[in-house]
């Protein structure tokens, strides 16, 4: 059976959450698949014990983050992820549905940072489809709750555990965001998320400076700071002590250089480059 690689490394942070989920879909019993997509659905699946599940790598417009098939094609579900606050993924869950037509019945979660569904869902459920909606803060609870409440051991145990490290410290975090990445426009929310996670990784939990018109993020937390994630006025801008490539050197501070970051675009252009500058200005973790 084709599963994700649990160790792998993925190259955003939303592919990682993505495969951290696909793994434990993937990899523990058919108990705890049937327990998880209970919770996402509130309906028990026919022939949960009859599944594939596949994780696919980012490509064109009509990407499905995760798949859980019946080998039998009676049905499908569909995962769509974002980490954005306030995003728009409706035509990402629209598509979802419409490559997995050949299935008897086509279910799609849209798991995103929202507490409560966001328009989106009843935008794709007014074209017909079947849209169920979770949190990733309630999919972090689920995975803190399942080892003792659904008796996990053996791998099922391993791989939650796995999922936990992962997701704990991170969406704790991203919570840290909620007020904060709805100031700048939809179309520059998963980017500067996926800005500030970056950062993350190299310097975990930044100092949040608030502002009467945004925030600052500050890494590292203590110290001389070397890069900030500045968002004020509805503009997200990553800022480094340092100017080179896409980083220009458009800041008021002499040496500091800034990346503005208005589309998903940007930061496909100058968030590589932005990051490798980060991870050699910034100290290593111990």
């Amino acid at each position: 059976m084709p599963v994700p690689r649990i160790f792998a490394a993925q190259l955003t942070p939303r592919e990682q959450w993505t495969h951290v989920l696909a793994s434990v879909l993937a990899l523990t019993t058919t108990e705890h698949r049937a327990a998880l997509l209970r919770d996402f659905t509130d309906e028990d699946l026919p022939g949960v014990e009859n599944t594939v599940v596949r994780e696919f790598a980012p490509a064109g417009d009509d990407v499905i983050d995760i798949v859980v098939q019946e080998r039998d094609k009676a049905w499908a579900l569909a995962i769509q992820t974002s980490l954005a606050f306030g995003g728009d993924i409706e035509a990402r869950l629209s598509s979802a549905a419409g490559a997995l037509k050949d299935y008897g019945r086509v279910i799609v979660v849209a798991i995103t940072a929202d507490r409560k569904p966001g328009p989106y869902v009843e935008g794709a459920r007014s074209g017909g489809i079947d849209v169920r909606y979770a949190s990733w803060l309630r999919v972090r609870d689920w995975v803190q709750e399942r080892p003792e409440r659904g008796k996990a051991e053996g791998q099922s145990l391993t791989v939650l555990r796995e999922a936990e490290y992962v997701l704990t410290p991170n969406v704790a975090e991203l919570y840290r965001l909620e007020d904060i990445i709805p100031t700048v426009p939809v179309e520059a929310r998963e980017a500067a998320t996926a800005a500030f996670f970056g950062l993350n990784d190299l310097s975990s939990a930044p100092r949040i400076d608030q502002h009467d018109d945004g925030a600052t993020a500050i890494f590292p937390r203590t110290g001389d700071p070397q890069a900030e994630l500045v968002i004020r006025g509805g503009a997200a801008n990553l800022v480094l002590n340092d100017v080179g490539g896409p980083v220009s050197g458009a800041t008021d501070r002499p040496g500091w250089g800034a990346l503005a970051i208005t589309s998903d675009a940007d930061w496909e252009l100058g968030g590589l480059y932005a990051l490798s500058t980060a991870r050699r200005l910034l100290p290593r973790k111990r």
